[in-house]
């Protein structure tokens, strides 16, 4: 007998049926399939094959246990693949999940961002949003007229400063005038005190002199008194010494006249030269004076010579610039008149092209109306012979369109009543679109009025006016306030 099982290598499932059961399998192992496969080729089975057998199985199992073996390192690979591949797949999964929540997410977005546009685009969003402007546009006014107001605050602030540093600077440039004035009269003051001083110690020495030389003369007197006193009291004894006293008194006072003269002399030249240095002084000054005034008449000169070129060189320019303009102005004449002289030439050669095509179009009309003529006489002559055989062909049409007008009446009658059903079913789905229209209204109704609440908490709460869109709120709805 052959053995119902074709592959030794692999595990098999034999198959029991039976008229009135479904089909099974049962599974065998290897060792199982070989035992059956044993008892089958040969019944007759001795006691070493089988202890050989028995051993066999025993080590297959304990080998089946070792993990250094090839079969339990195929068995490893091929767990780790399974593995591998179970968690490769649920990483898959895994990735497919997140996939399709990420695309679904994005979905929703995208849903929410149309649903979006869409209730902005509706005219009760529109003219919201431009209350909602007025309301950013009067605060950036009313922020602008603050900054405008504290600018000109500032710029009063800066005009005041400036007219106080202004006026510091004028007070420090009059008092520093002022000590350049006060060290200069001081020097002066000073010069003069020195010139005094110099004077009056040469008016005290000269003084002194001539006290000295009074005391002298006094000296001289008194001795003189003195001698004659002398010469008096002793005039008997000594006469002629006293005549000879006279005469030396006489030569003394000539002396003293002549010493007296040189005195005054000397008085006189130092009075001279006092004079002659005070001259000296009052021509350095009238110097110092001429060379200032010579100073200050260059200076003006130098400054009139400067004008003077300055306004030479603007009456120069202004010259060159006037005859420049003149020549623009002749040169933009000449062209004004070549360009209008071309105007004129332009406007003859298009008034003399309008009037040949007028004549060429005339002639071509009247060339048209010729042939239009023969044309219409032509298809007169062939519009009576097909007129004949439209007759013909319509007295053949009208048997035919009274059947077709009474195969269309027939069909007529039944499309007034497909339509009359028709309409009735149109009506409850208007009724129905209508009903739908409502709500959806009264629901974008209520979105805009929770829309429009959390605008105005918004614009509230940033200290905006919310007086535009309150008085948009409060209106009554019509048809101009959305234009």
């Amino acid at each position: 007998a052959h053995s119902p099982i074709s592959s030794p290598h692999r595990a098999c499932g034999i198959r029991s049926m039976t008229s009135t059961q479904q089909p099974s399998f049962t599974v065998l192992t290897r060792t199982q399939l070989d035992t059956i496969r044993a008892r089958v080729a040969n019944p007759e089975i001795d006691y070493r094959q089988e202890e050989q057998r028995r051993l066999k199985e025993l080590s297959d199992e304990r080998a089946a246990k070792w993990p250094n073996t090839l079969q339990a390192q195929r068995a490893r690979k091929e767990r780790a693949r399974v593995e591998r591949q179970a968690a490769e797949e649920a990483e898959r999964i895994e990735a497919d999940r997140s996939e399709a929540e990420y695309r679904s997410e994005q979905r929703r977005v995208q849903i929410e961002r149309a649903n979006k546009i869409l209730f902005d685009e509706t005219d009760k969003v529109k003219a919201l949003h431009g209350r909602m402007l007025q309301s950013d546009a009067i605060k950036e006014n009313a922020a602008l007229v603050s900054f405008k107001k504290q600018i000109d605050v500032l710029y009063k602030a800066q005009e005041a400063a400036f007219v106080v540093q202004q006026n510091q600077a004028i007070e420090l440039a009059e008092t520093a005038e002022l000590a350049k004035l006060e060290a200069a009269r001081q020097r002066a003051l000073d010069q003069k005190h020195i010139q005094l001083q110099q004077l009056e110690d040469m008016k005290t020495r000269i003084l002194a002199e001539r006290a000295e030389d009074k005391k002298e003369g006094v000296m001289l007197k008194q001795r003189a008194l003195q001698e004659t006193a002398e010469g008096h009291a002793k005039e008997a004894a000594r006469f002629a010494r006293a005549k000879q006293l006279n005469v030396d008194t006489q030569e003394a006072n000539r002396t003293l006249q002549t010493f007296k003269l040189k005195e005054l002399e000397l008085v006189h030249k130092q009075e001279l030269a006092i004079e002659e240095y005070t001259k000296k002084k009052a021509e350095m000054q009238a110097e110092r004076e001429r060379r200032e005034y010579d100073k200050r008449a260059r200076k003006d000169a130098d400054r009139k010579a400067i004008a003077d070129s300055m306004e030479k060189n603007y009456l120069e320019t202004h010259r060159k610039e006037e005859g420049r303009m003149a020549r623009q102005v002749s040169e933009a004449e000449v062209r004004s008149a070549a360009d209008e002289a071309a105007r004129r030439q332009r406007l003859k050669d298009s008034i003399a092209a309008i009037d040949r095509s007028n004549k060429l179009q005339l002639a071509q009309k009247a060339e048209a109306k010729a042939k239009l003529r023969a044309e219409d006489a032509a298809y007169l002559s062939s519009w009576e012979v097909r007129l004949r055989e439209l007759k013909a062909e319509e007295a053949a049409e009208l048997a035919e369109r009274l059947a077709d007008a009474k195969k269309l009446q027939g069909f007529q009658m039944h499309q007034s009543d497909v339509k009359t059903r028709r309409k009735a079913t149109q009506k409850v789905l208007d009724l129905q679109d209508a009903a739908q229209m409502a709500m959806a209204m009264q629901e974008q109704d209520e979105m805009f009025a929770d829309y429009a609440n959390e605008c105005l908490n918004e614009y509230s709460s940033q200290g905006k006016s919310t007086v535009p869109m309150t008085l948009f709120l409060n209106k009554k709805p019509t048809l101009d306030m959305f234009q």
